[in-house]
């Protein structure tokens, strides 16, 4: 973590993932931090000692440790821009740890979320980093019974945390206090439809790959159709196997004469194959695929046969962030991270909960309803709220091409969720 002038350590100074499992000595007296080994020390550069505290919950170890340590760095820079403070509120933070041996584990988070909410000090939670993570942490944090307490996350893009039957069962009280200011997964086939009319798309074919038993390529097919329709696009759906050749497929597709082909699966094994055939078929056609394609090393795979495809992913690409990302970027000193889960993301998400902390009374339910009452305009992602959900709006989506074996940020779709 970066230090400054002034930094104060709460507890004993430990390095992450090494935390302590009480605060002894000096300098605590004004704040109760989170006694467990999966959080660091209480960070504070501010006047006098912090009257909250806000934690971050991620994968410290690991394959997403260097992600994460970024977003970690982006959560500290703007605490420090805003002199760790919320309003009247002075703010304190601890980054905590949810991996064990290297690993994100489920008994890990449980025991961060029951931690921070028996930790009368903690108002907020920025993160997690994963949904399924998030999946564990919203029942226990949502409670009424938990304040409720607020979780902004910058990352999750499952759709089941805050929409259809997977989020029924996720609010036991039916209190919302989970947010996420990155766009959820089936958005980004609502923009796919949205892409395709635009390109001028009259008849679309969808391809998907095993729509009936795989939960992703269903949930963006069922998606992508019901925002076709009613952009008045007619759509067909055909299954998307398995197999060594698709010249008979090609040829049930090109028979329906689509503008536009959108490819819902992974791209693993024979997405190849797929797209040389239906481009041998349908040489003109428009080739539309989610973000299982947006991988360097798939557009490097597919090498010519991708040329001129475009993917979507959830959140804004670096290049497209408005005057106050580009802003941060410059003054933050990097870009490293995914489009829609980098440090952007995890600054705009600090920014939120600590002007709805700044908002409140001090207490968890209000800092929740101000959480709720968002309105950012022109911020570093943009302008936009938070829906009845806790769903970014309008959604931004990524468009991307592929050219030349590399993959290139060509706009963004920004989709209202609930027009």
């Amino acid at each position: 973590m970066r230090s400054g002038p002034g930094r104060m350590l709460l507890c004993a100074a430990v390095a992450l993932p090494l935390a302590l499992a009480a605060c002894a000595g000096g300098g605590d007296e004004g704040v109760e931090p989170v006694k467990t080994s999966a959080c660091g020390p209480v960070v504070y550069e501010g006047e006098g000692e912090p009257d909250v505290v806000v934690v971050s919950n991620m994968p410290r170890r690991g394959g997403d440790a260097p992600a994460t340590k970024h977003i970690v760095d982006a959560i500290e820079f703007i605490l420090r821009k805003r002199e760790y403070r919320a309003g009247e509120f002075r703010v304190g933070f601890q980054s905590c740890d949810d991996t064990v041996a290297g690993r994100p584990d489920a008994g890990r988070c449980t025991g961060n979320a029951r931690a921070y909410v028996s930790t009368k000090s903690v108002v907020g939670v920025i993160g997690p980093f994963i949904s399924g993570c998030a999946k564990l942490q919203i029942p226990i944090v949502s409670r009424t019974a938990a304040g409720p307490l607020a979780m902004i996350s910058p990352s999750n893009t499952f759709v089941g945390l805050t929409r259809g039957p997977d989020a029924r069962t996720l609010y036991p009280d039916g209190v919302r206090s989970y947010a996420r200011v990155v766009t959820h997964d089936t958005a980004q086939a609502a923009a796919a439809a949205h892409i395709a009319r635009r390109l001028g798309a009259q008849r679309v074919a969808v391809l998907s790959q095993r729509a009936v038993d795989d939960e992703y390529a269903a949930a963006l097919t069922a998606a992508f159709r019901a925002t076709a329709r009613s952009l008045g696009v007619e759509e067909r759906t055909f299954d998307w196997p398995v197999q060594e050749r698709y010249t008979e497929l090609a040829a049930s597709v090109a028979a329906f004469a689509p503008q536009a082909v959108y490819l819902v699966g992974l791209p693993e094994g024979d997405a190849d194959t797929l797209i040389r055939d239906v481009k041998a078929a349908l040489p003109d056609v428009e080739v539309i695929t989610p973000d299982s394609f947006a991988v360097p090393d798939t557009a490097d795979e597919l090498g010519p046969i991708g040329d001129g495809l475009i993917t979507t992913v959830p959140g804004l690409p670096p290049s497209e962030l408005p005057s106050a990302g580009q802003r941060f970027l410059r003054e933050f000193g990097s870009q490293t991270g995914s489009p829609g889960t980098g440090p952007p993301e995890a600054a705009q998400a600090t920014e939120v909960l600590l002007d709805a902390i700044a908002r409140s009374d001090g207490t968890r339910a209000s800092v929740v309803e101000q959480l709720f009452a968002t309105k950012v305009e022109d911020g570093i992602l943009g302008s936009f709220t938070f829906d009845e959900r806790g769903d970014i709006d309008p959604a931004p989506v990524g468009v991307y091409r592929f050219r030349d074996g590399r993959i290139v940020a060509d706009g963004v779709a920004r989709i209202s969720l609930n027009r």
